[in-house]
């Protein structure tokens, strides 16, 4: 019974530092899918003017459910998710905010999509080129000067 005990205890003891282990990009995505819950809750809200008690405190519960539901879906106990972020040092930091800017900047440029490409074209004529419109309506007698 006491080997149980000890082996028990053994691998609890191991496995936990495992499971705490969260890379920068793994805390990002976490970060940045949180902060897209509690945007949609924010929205939610939003149009409803000066909140009430009850509704603060309606918004509050459902805000921490969208964080937590997005922390059960990775697989991360509150707790590691608490540590992990907590134990973070200033290069680990920065990677973090890196990859946000760059999740950011890439979801930024996909809502422009080609619109922001088709924007940018812009042709140019060179005087010595014929416009063929503007030659077709001459010949009809729509030029500038007509009436």
């Amino acid at each position: 019974m006491m080997k149980l005990r000890v082996a028990a205890l053994v691998v609890l003891c191991s496995a936990a530092p495992a499971l705490a282990d969260l890379s920068p990009d793994d805390i990002a995505a976490i970060q940045l899918e949180q902060a897209k819950a509690t945007q949609a809750i924010d929205d939610k809200y939003a149009g409803k003017g000066k909140l009430s008690a009850s509704d603060l405190r309606a918004m509050s519960k459902e805000k921490a459910a969208a964080e937590r539901s997005v922390l059960d879906s990775r697989g991360v106990k509150a707790g590691e998710w608490v540590k992990a972020s907590s134990k973070m040092n200033a290069d680990d930091r920065a990677k973090v905010e890196a990859t946000k800017k760059a999740a950011n900047e890439k979801e930024a440029a996909a809502k422009k999509g080609p619109d922001a490409k088709a924007a940018k074209e812009v042709v140019i004529e060179k005087p010595g080129e014929v416009n063929e419109a503007a030659e077709m309506d001459k010949k009809m007698g729509l030029g500038a000067g007509k009436k």
